[in-house]
């Protein structure tokens, strides 16, 4: 039987993460597609688009095409390249006329905040807009083929506008179970809704405020339906900064609900940024040199061995945040080793990155090429029937 993966691309500041399930159900969260071959610093660009292209299925038209696409906010560093890359703005039964010199990637469901609709400021944001509009319309139409691969939509937190009422939507609390993505149960694999927050949403109106709507998850992995715990924990949450943090364990451990903050991974947001812990500048003030005690319990619910990710730039102490120096060293400490705060940037050597990929085996992520462990999977717990009702308390949280 093959292992869930997660692969980290090397995309300097940005993230692109690519889940593949056992069942080979792929998922994808966020995108930093660059052109070029090399960076202004000489590094090679490595070609996330030829990856993709050779991870993800094909249909029965050979066409090839994602599961999921998560976009956690629209900033451009965690969706460029979608307009040139990815099929958008009409209907998958045009694929072939429209890709006869492009060979772009369809989006079977699409999942995003109402933040993509009032702050799309880059092409590819726009791009993105575009093509969740004609999703969401043909929801609002009730059209039939709304449910068909390729125009699906699902809403992540609220719409203050009641603007996406007809549209599929999950909010903090919720888990989304692989059977609602593409209609197996295999029940090895749920994502646990954390944040955007209803307020984040509603009042976010700065470029900054993006950063404040970012969608965050934890997705647990068990390696066989009838396990009782669960292998991997992976906790991400975009450009989230220590305010949402706070919130989220706040809220979590209020709720009793805090096996949904453990993780294995740990996507460390805003690319390694200060924001994390603390006010920026870091400099500016005494008080903002202190890591928030929130921040810090996020990372004490580490499993094991656990990896914190830098999808950044290469951390320098002359670099401006992100990435941040003493970010880096904060992760630093609450890991086991050193090197369990992994530098995409410099892997395995800095002239040429790769991708960084854990399989999912029953000791916990491994890294993929090295032999598995022995130990025992994580004890999440056994999974039940789904919650609808937010597991936060109130549909309001």
């Amino acid at each position: 039987m093959s292992n869930h993966l997660l692969k980290f691309y090397p995309v300097d500041n940005g993230d692109t993460t690519l889940i593949t399930l056992s069942d080979k159900t792929t998922i994808l969260i966020d995108c930093k597609v660059r052109a070029g071959k090399e960076t202004d610093a000489g590094n090679k660009i490595y070609p996330v688009k030829d990856d993709l292209l050779e991870s993800v299925q094909t249909d029965s038209e050979d066409h090839p095409f994602l599961d999921v696409f998560i976009l956690t906010h629209p900033d451009e560093d965690h969706c460029l390249g979608f307009e040139n890359n990815f099929f958008h703005g009409q209907s998958p039964d045009n694929y072939g006329k429209a890709n006869e010199e492009n060979e772009e990637i369809i989006i079977n469901e699409l999942w995003c905040t109402s933040m993509l609709f009032s702050e799309a400021t880059s092409k590819d944001a726009k791009a993105l807009k575009k093509e969740a509009e004609r999703r969401r319309k043909l929801w609002d139409e009730n059209k039939p083929e709304k449910n068909d691969d390729g125009n699906r939509i699902r809403m992540i937190g609220y719409d203050g506008d009641n603007k996406f009422e007809n549209v599929p939507t999950s909010v903090p609390g919720d888990t989304i179970i692989l059977e609602e993505i593409n209609g197996n149960s295999t029940g090895n694999f749920e994502l646990f809704v954390h944040s955007p927050f209803k307020k984040s949403l509603i009042t976010a109106t700065s470029e900054s405020d993006k950063n404040f709507s970012s969608i965050a998850m934890q997705a647990r992995f068990k390696i066989n339906s009838s396990d009782r715990g669960w292998a991997c924990f992976y906790l991400f949450g975009g450009d989230a900064d220590h305010n949402i943090w706070k919130e989220i364990i706040n809220k979590t451990e209020k709720n009793n609900r805090t096996d949904k903050l453990k993780w294995d991974l740990f996507l460390s947001p805003h690319h390694c940024s200060w924001t994390f812990f603390n006010d920026v500048p870091y400099d500016e003030k005494e008080e903002n040199k202190t890591p928030k005690d929130t921040s810090l319990r996020v990372l004490d619910y580490k499993e094991g061995s656990g990896k914190v990710i830098g999808s950044c730039k290469v951390v320098k102490k002359s670099d401006k945040n992100p990435p941040h120096a003493e970010a880096k060293k904060q992760y630093q400490k609450k890991l086991d080793k050193d090197e369990h705060f992994i530098e995409l940037a410099k892997h395995p050597k800095e002239k040429e990155p790769k991708p960084y990929e854990f399989k999912v085996t029953p000791s916990g992520p491994v890294k993929t090429g090295k032999k598995e462990g022995t130990a025992s999977a994580s004890a999440g717990g056994t999974i039940g029937s789904v919650n609808k009702k937010s597991e936060y308390g109130s549909k309001s949280s």
